[in-house]
């Protein structure tokens, strides 16, 4: 019954997931800039996630220090005011199923990223994984043609802007997994929200930038949806996923949302993704399923030393 339980909030994951990008474009489209649907929704997403960051605390006795308050503060600076960012941007020049297979790509970027920084040994075979990235990212790229008709430098600039913003969610992961031991997933996740949310009120601030232009009550509720279903009730499905799996399981979710969001933007938007990139999704879902075999085998091999 656990394992079914399991697959069920997996699958609840995967689908508010995969829902970001296509609610992100639709923003994009009604003229939003980037930095104000960032600052809105992760602001809303923060303060949904606070009593439960109070509440662990509380419980955990939470001491602070200025290591641990400079190491959040830079988490919600490269997530919020960084990737997230680049990967809104994207979504003015390419379609949501490109930038949400890049963007579930991270995880293999994160393995040399981590073996720079950490010093981490390379999973045996991950290189594989990398090189199979790198080939299905190149193959959505197409320089000849656009994703979605717009042109090749429209095109290339998105997919630009979204391997840039893996780049940047790569270094999250690393350092992420460093403040989630110590003090856990809410009080990161809420503060380093704040931290980053606080970074974009003050560039948009000395840059001029305007926060509540073109705000209406459809921006309104499509941010909130944002806040709320993707980055608040997802994140509870995806914690309910680990719990009742483990952590490597749970993280099928990002090999699910390429597949997912496809088939959302057909249902929803009434677009089709062309043949390059389904097949450089499908080259970076199976990287991303050998990668996930790795950590899975690694796992298992820790269980039974």
């Amino acid at each position: 019954m656990k394992s079914y339980k399991g697959i069920i909030f997996i699958f609840l994951t995967a689908l508010c997931f995969s829902t970001q990008e296509i609610v992100g474009k639709y923003l994009a489209t009604d003229k939003l800039n980037s930095l104000q649907i960032n600052l809105i929704s992760f602001l809303v997403a923060a303060i949904i996630f606070l009593p439960f960051a109070l509440n662990d605390m509380r419980k955990l006795k939470f001491k602070v220090t200025k290591r641990t308050i400079g190491l959040i503060a830079f988490l919600g600076i490269v997530q919020v005011s960084i990737a997230m960012t680049l990967f809104q941007e994207a979504l003015v020049f390419t379609t949501p199923a490109i930038a949400a297979v890049i963007l579930c790509s991270n995880a293999i970027i994160t393995i040399p990223v981590a073996r720079v920084i950490l010093k981490e040994k390379m999973p045996k075979f991950s290189f594989i994984a990398i090189i199979l990235a790198a080939i299905g990212i190149i193959v959505i790229l197409n320089p000849f043609a656009g994703s979605d008709g717009r042109g090749a430098e429209s095109h290339m600039i998105g997919v630009g802007l979204c391997v840039l913003g893996a780049i940047a969610m790569a270094f999250y992961n690393v350092f992420a997994s460093k403040a989630t031991k110590k003090v856990g997933p809410n009080i990161t996740n809420s503060f380093s929200f704040f931290f980053g949310v606080a970074a974009l009120f003050l560039f948009m601030i000395i840059f001029r930038i305007p926060i509540l232009a073109n705000l209406d009550l459809h921006t309104i509720g499509l941010l909130v949806y944002l806040g709320i279903v993707v980055k608040g009730i997802g994140y509870f499905f995806f914690l309910m996923a680990i719990k009742e799996t483990s952590a490597i399981t749970a993280t099928s979710v990002f090999y699910i949302k390429p597949i997912i969001v496809p088939i959302l933007m057909f249902i929803i938007m009434g677009k089709m993704i062309t043949i390059n990139v389904l097949i450089g999704t499908l080259i970076i879902i199976v990287a991303s399923i050998i990668l996930y075999k790795i950590k899975k085998n690694s796992e298992l091999k820790k269980i039974n030393i």
